[in-house]
């Protein structure tokens, strides 16, 4: 028998299995392995060093984002709008400190925004925001007719705004303030209102002159002597009278009620700590008094009364100017005290 050649029945076999083509399952196989090697491996697949690099990368960039979190968030209640890379705030108890940089704060249930233009300290408080210190630009969005002004508390008292932008600068001890565009009112401590126009500049002391002028020392009542009973000893210790509030606690005070618009129960509290005063302060008491009924109360009927006592207290007082204005603001009949 002779030998088979399988090559020459390859060679025959070879067309037929060229037109009948690959079983599917070979197939299928095969256009698995083209398609892997064609499709590039995923970067992480191929460099798996690539992956703790990227990792190494997001972990920088959330350290970054934390360091200037502060400029996303809430400082004292103000909401921080823009800040400078370089700025440094804290928190400081209710005060927000501002050391470096620039930012805006944002009270936006008022309508208000300040940019610090340097060192600032600012607080948010029921009635407005103060400016413990420093210089800031305001800018106060238009309030609708009949609605509240928006109020910007200062040592000299408080500058109410409908919609305008002004610059403050707060010293501690007198400040000033600069219209730029709008309207505003300067409400001084005493109650006296000041309009300040475009391109005016308001000025205020923190504490007049006159508080701080001693006042007379009382009259030292002597004590009555006493015959000795040489059975009893007998310590006497003098009672000690309560102090009364000095005239910068209460115009201190005073401040307080007029930020919270509580002028009713601050005409009783001067009402009462005008007793406790001596003459030389009462003056000035009196006349805050007077101020309070005329514009924050708009009672005439007692601020006239008032303004006649006073008047008749205190001839040719130092406010003399003032409460003659102030009783032709009412219309008081009858000519001023003699």
């Amino acid at each position: 028998m002779a030998p088979r050649d399988f090559r020459a029945e390859l060679r025959r076999e070879d067309p037929l299995r060229r037109e009948q083509g690959l079983p599917p399952a070979a197939r299928a196989r095969v256009w698995s392995r083209l398609r892997d090697s064609r499709e590039p491996k995923p970067a992480w697949h191929r460099r798996p060093v690539s992956w703790g690099l990227a990792a190494s990368v997001m972990a920088l960039v959330l350290v970054v984002f934390s360091m200037r979190a502060p400029s996303a968030r809430a400082l004292g209640g103000l909401e921080v709008a823009r800040a400078s890379a370089d700025l440094v705030a804290r928190e400081d108890a209710t005060e927000v400190v501002i050391q470096g940089g620039e930012a805006d704060l944002l009270d936006s249930a008022r309508g208000i925004t300040l940019r610090n233009q340097g060192p600032l300290v600012v607080r948010r408080e029921p009635s407005g925001v103060r400016l413990v210190r420093g210089r800031a630009e305001f800018s106060v969005s238009h309030r609708e007719p009949g609605a509240l002004p928006a109020v910007v508390l200062v040592s000299g008292g408080a500058i109410e705004v409908m919609g305008t932008r002004f610059t403050v600068e707060e010293r501690g001890a007198g400040g000033a303030v600069t219209l730029h565009e709008g309207v505003i009112a300067f409400r001084r401590l005493g109650g006296e209102v000041v309009p300040v126009r475009v391109g005016e500049t308001l000025a205020w002391p923190v504490v007049e002159a006159a508080l701080h002028e001693p006042a007379p020392p009382e009259p030292v009542q002597p004590l009555p002597l006493a015959t000795p009973d040489p059975k009893v000893a007998v310590s006497r210790v003098p009672a000690t009278p309560a102090r009364a509030p000095s005239a910068e606690d209460v115009l201190r005070e005073l401040e307080v009620l007029r930020g919270r618009r509580e002028f009713e129960q601050a005409a009783r509290y001067l009402e009462e700590a005008m007793r406790k005063q001596p003459v030389a302060t009462r003056e000035r008491l009196s006349f805050e008094l007077g101020s309070l009924l005329t514009y924050q109360l708009g009672d005439a009927q007692r601020a006239c009364s008032h303004w006649a006592r006073h008047e008749q207290q205190f001839r040719r007082g130092r406010y003399a100017e003032a409460v003659q204005r102030a009783r032709a603001t009412l219309s008081c009949e009858g000519e001023r005290g003699r």
